[in-house]
């Protein structure tokens, strides 16, 4: 892999990548909400788990989803889910003191992963327009850590993003709708996926 396919690469994934999202929207939220210490686990899941996606997709979760193509509607639709009910967490702390929530998990950096139907598309572009079948394997394996680095990256900067917007937003009035806004944008996001 040359370093110009890694710049096409780079620039042609970044704005899907950077773009708001599920993660992306948590990742700010939580990091606006808790700090950027207490969100390291859900960040450290979700990019663990992209890395297992991305290789699945590399070795074959394309052909799977050709056979049997009803599977993406169901990881679609449990991702919608999973959206709504983070949503309703988010709107509750728009109600109800911050005091009283956790942060998010390794285990919901998981899930929200695991179900983010936007992710699996990013993949899926990345092989589709760079990856020669001529070399081989270690090309899937060498696309995967370029694409791991970038969501690293990415994610991050929201999560950063996030923890700075506390500093001008420190009253709890301003956080209750500060969680309210990022509650409505996982709701719009879940209602926009389902179309």
């Amino acid at each position: 892999m040359n370093l110009e396919l890694i710049f096409m690469l780079s620039i042609t994934i970044l704005p899907i990548v950077i773009s708001p999202g599920p993660a992306n929207i948590l990742y700010a939220a939580s990091g606006s909400t808790f700090g950027i210490k207490k969100t390291i686990p859900f960040w450290l899941a979700t990019n663990l788990t992209s890395v297992f996606q991305t290789l699945a997709v590399g070795f074959g979760l394309n052909s799977i989803i050709q056979i049997y193509p009803n599977i993406i509607i169901y990881i679609k639709y449990m991702g919608i889910i999973f959206l709504l009910y983070l949503s309703y967490k988010f709107f509750n702390m728009s109600i109800n003191s911050q005091k009283e929530f956790r942060p998010l998990t390794f285990k919901d950096g998981v899930i929200i992963e695991f179900f983010n139907a936007k992710y699996l598309l990013i993949p899926a572009i990345m092989f589709s327009q760079f990856y020669n079948p001529s070399e081989g394997y270690i090309q899937i394996i060498l696309l995967t850590m370029l694409l791991v680095s970038l969501t690293l990256v990415t994610s991050m900067i929201w999560i950063i993003g996030g923890s700075s917007l506390t500093r001008f937003l420190k009253s709890e009035k301003m956080q209750k709708r500060q969680s309210f806004i990022f509650g409505t944008l996982l709701l719009i996001t879940a209602i926009w996926l389902s179309f």
